[in-house]
């Protein structure tokens, strides 16, 4: 094969590429009015659990709960201790209030990122 035929055989096959990306890309025809208004929903939906505030210690940002199973951390029901994502999410709580909250496990500290009273 000379060079003039690779040359050409490339850019064929390059022009062919383009073409397919452009036909992808093109919205043409399509009614995206019907796009208007639906929200995107995430994947993965946030569960609350429920539970109680055993203790409270603010200087550490921490918060123990008696909390039900922790259906996206696979635990069962215990009562342990928190850390707090942010410390505003104490505001208004106090021992003894029945809670829902959400918590994750970054970096193996499990970390509560939404608290609220129920």
């Amino acid at each position: 094969m000379n060079y003039k035929t690779l040359t050409l055989t490339l850019l064929l096959g390059l022009a062919s590429l383009q073409a397919r990306a452009e036909m992808t890309m093109n919205h043409e025809g399509h009614d995206m009015s019907q796009m208007e208004g639906m929200e995107m929903k995430p994947t993965e939906e946030i569960v609350m659990t429920k539970g109680v505030i055993s203790r409270i210690d603010e200087a550490n940002q921490k918060v123990g709960i008696k909390h039900e199973a922790i259906a996206n951390l696979k635990m069962p029901a215990m009562t342990m201790v928190f850390v707090l994502a942010d410390p505003a999410l104490l505001q208004g709580l106090q021992v003894g209030d029945a809670v829902g909250f959400h918590a994750e496990n970054p970096a193996g500290k499990l970390t509560i990122t939404r608290l609220q009273k129920q």
